[in-house]
């Protein structure tokens, strides 16, 4: 797609895997790759916003199913929503936190490396997650939702969180986050 290709010129991915992700019964085999940049991916192809959220000298960090950490909580966008609508109602639902102070500091892209699947809603061939750097505002533990893929999420201080290898660039991107805010 030229769109993306003319999007990606001069950027350099910090990180780099092939993960397969299942949708319904087809496994998508995928291409991901992180870049650090202060831009949006075309509107079009954002799939998911997501932040590394700071309060203070605090990251939030987020358990999953399989007790793996990661600091890029966040989600899918909805029909209509706009990537900071999406990423305001992802942080609520997912830590309880509501954010401030958003400055995007990169992307994730993804390349389908399989033929699209019969039905498949979603950006085919490629799709991005916008990543923002945000500072939490205020709590309100009503709004967090039940997530199979969240088991907690709580701050933790950035010195100690930094020296973690979280891998898929999020040692970079939360380099970044403290850089500008």
């Amino acid at each position: 797609m030229a769109v993306v290709a003319a999007f990606l010129r001069g950027q350099t991915a910090v990180s780099q895997s092939n993960p397969t992700w299942q949708w319904q019964n087809n496994p998508l085999p995928l291409r991901q790759r992180t870049y650090l940049c202060p831009t949006l991916p075309p509107d079009d192809l954002i799939s998911s916003a997501r932040a590394v959220l700071l309060r203070g000298n605090e990251v939030m960090l987020i358990r999953d199913h399989r007790d793996e950490p990661y600091i890029i909580p966040g989600g899918r966008r909805e029909p209509g929503e706009t990537v900071l609508e999406t990423l305001q109602r992802e942080m609520r639902e997912e830590t309880g936190w509501s954010v401030r102070e958003t400055a995007v500091i990169g992307c994730v892209h993804f390349q389908h490396l399989n033929p699209k699947p019969s039905g498949y809603p979603y950006p085919y061939p490629h799709f991005f997650w916008a990543i923002f750097a945000a500072q939490a505002d205020s709590f309100d533990p009503a709004t967090v939702e039940e997530d199979f893929y969240v088991t907690s999420a709580n701050f933790k201080p950035i010195r100690e969180v930094a020296t973690w290898k979280l891998g898929d660039g999020q040692n970079e991107l939360l380099q970044t986050a403290v850089a500008i805010l």
